[in-house]
């Protein structure tokens, strides 16, 4: 168990980020446009995140944003 930690600019945590395409998420019929901001407040289990983005919580599926998004700040 070596190596070095390198920083993953695409690790899913609790921050701030821009989303470099658009994201459907059927289950609350949202969509997060090209170039929206929005925050991550919450790694949940089962593989969600809870999103903040326009004043409304959203629960959406890590897999869903993981090459989707780029971390502005953590």
């Amino acid at each position: 168990m070596g190596g070095s930690m390198k920083y993953d600019r695409n690790k899913i945590e609790i921050g701030h980020y821009l989303s470099k395409t658009n994201i459907h998420l059927r289950d609350d019929n949202v969509k997060i446009a090209f170039g929206d901001e929005f925050d991550i407040t919450d790694v949940l289990k089962n593989n969600q995140v809870e999103i903040l983005y326009h004043h409304k919580n959203y629960t959406f599926d890590k897999d869903i944003l993981e090459n989707a998004i780029i971390a502005l700040s953590h």
